[in-house]
């Protein structure tokens, strides 16, 4: 008897085991440099070898998607912060390394990172995320609604950031280059007797445009040192 030839996986056949974690899994995909930086159903489709349609079974519309979307992102930068952070009482480290967590992560997908970063899940994620933020903070010494304050003030900071940077990033060669050209040469070449500062730190200036983490870091250590002001003077 002849070796029997495996069963050809259909179209019909990948829709059938089609599931909302799949779908996640294959958006996290195409928002990636290596899957292309597109999300649209047609694209997630044709990644997951279904019909495009077969997608709103599970999300209603591209937004609930970008949302479920955004709920992954903040696991993601829980996880990665769990594994980079120093203890909670380390306030100052651990909310360092839980800014940079969050980057890292939605920087990894810049297409999605422009979608997600002004959102509002409200789902367990962030929820429990909001939470731990404010609790390391109250814990630092600060009243509560301060210490909620201070939360909103490093999130948004945070993704701020994360939205210019990815904005940037989602540029096609030509255009990221135009600016590049504005800083390294036309900012270089004003007249010194009217733009005499910028024509003093225009190289630094320069220099600053291609290192986004660098100019973030600086940020966030002039934010945080703000709110050990606030922790020492709530513990006078």
């Amino acid at each position: 008897m002849g070796q029997a030839k495996p069963t050809a996986v259909t179209p019909r056949t990948r829709r059938a085991a089609l599931t909302r974690e799949s779908i996640l899994e294959a958006a996290l995909h195409v928002c990636s440099p290596e899957g292309g930086a597109v999300l649209t159903f047609s694209r997630l489709g044709k990644e997951l070898g279904a019909d495009p349609t077969a997608v709103y079974r599970h999300f209603r519309d591209k937004d609930e998607l970008v949302l479920a979307l955004s709920e992954v992102l903040v696991r993601e930068s829980e996880e990665l912060t769990a594994a980079t952070a120093p203890g909670r009482e380390d306030w100052r480290g651990w909310l360092t390394a839980t800014a940079r967590a969050l980057r890292t992560v939605y920087l990894r997908r810049p297409v999605l990172a422009v979608l997600a970063a002004g959102r509002t899940t409200a789902g367990p994620a962030e929820t429990e995320s909001v939470e731990e933020i404010i609790g390391v903070l109250h814990r630092a010494g600060l009243p509560v609604i301060e210490a909620a304050e201070c939360y909103r003030m490093a999130v948004d900071l945070t993704l701020a950031f994360i939205h210019t940077n990815a904005s940037f990033l989602v540029l096609d060669a030509d255009t990221q280059a135009k600016d590049d050209i504005a800083w390294s040469v036309k900012y270089g070449l004003l007249p010194a007797d009217r733009f005499p500062l910028l024509q003093q730190s225009a190289p630094r200036l320069t220099e600053l445009f291609r290192k986004d983490e660098e100019v973030f870091e600086m940020v966030l250590s002039t934010f945080l040192d703000g709110v050990a002001l606030r922790i020492e003077r709530a513990g006078e």
